[in-house]
């Protein structure tokens, strides 16, 4: 969980002034609480910045920082890109890649749950989505209330395999776009999403994909939507993990 309250912004060296911009920046962007963005190590990467010097291990610093602080690796590069906004400087990739890894070193550390959560995009893991999705219709007898949704793009694996910043972008877009209740996954050009049946979360699909399909002048290209219902037994849910898994079903005990 994250902690909300945090020292005050320095004032003490002219990095403060870039350090307001940045949160700024980062707050429009989608920092979600103002109180808990000022870490030391932000010090470290304006400084850098500031003297145009190498900001990697600065950024890698930072990363760890905001892995123990619970903050999201979507949230903490979209944090990154904001500084660079902020500064009015060309983005630096190779900050991106070492903040990401911080996060990442940081996690694997701490043995903070990963489980969960995609490092990359912020997303579900396969494993996570799958219980959910296993579990959604047989818990209920209204599993027609659901609906599996997928958005796929052709090109996306390709565009994302070795891109931090552009997977983190992408798992932003759709954490943004869906209501915190709705699951999320993404596993080869496809992110799959269990939904309520309102006309605001097919509101929210239909949104989600205008975005992704916006992101970086189109790099993702279009984009097919599409919904199936959730299944209500446990052979029609194995089948259904195993198709999305690209894997023949396994047969269910008589």
């Amino acid at each position: 969980m994250k902690i909300q309250t945090a020292p005050v912004m320095p004032i003490a060296n002219g990095a403060w002034r870039l350090l307001a911009r940045w949160r700024d920046q980062s707050l429009l962007e989608g920092w979600r609480f103002a109180g808990d963005w000022f870490v030391p190590e932000v010090e470290g990467v304006a400084g850098s910045i500031m003297n145009e010097s190498p900001v990697e291990h600065a950024a890698r610093r930072l990363g760890a920082s905001r892995s123990y602080n619970g903050v999201g690796i979507g949230e903490t590069m979209t944090d990154l890109k904001a500084l660079f906004t902020a500064a009015g400087r060309p983005v630096d990739y190779t900050a991106f890649e070492e903040i990401a890894v911080g996060w990442v070193e940081a996690t694997e550390r701490d043995h903070l749950p990963s489980s969960c959560t995609d490092v990359t995009t912020g997303l579900a893991t396969p494993a996570h989505f799958e219980r959910i999705l296993h579990d959604a219709g047989l818990a209920t007898d209204r599993a027609g209330d659901l609906v599996l949704g997928t958005l796929r793009f052709p090109v996306m694996d390709k565009r994302l395999r070795g891109d931090w910043s552009l997977a983190a972008d992408v798992g932003q877009i759709c954490t943004q776009e869906f209501n915190e209740s709705i699951p999320q996954v993404y596993r080869r050009d496809t992110i799959h999403f269990l939904m309520k049946v309102t006309t605001e979360n097919f509101t929210e699909a239909v949104r989600c994909r205008e975005r992704l399909e916006a992101l970086r002048n189109g790099v993702l290209g279009g984009g097919e939507l599409t919904y199936r219902p959730v299944p209500s037994s446990e052979a029609e849910a194995l089948s259904l993990v195993a198709e999305l898994r690209g894997s023949p079903p396994r047969r269910s005990q008589p």
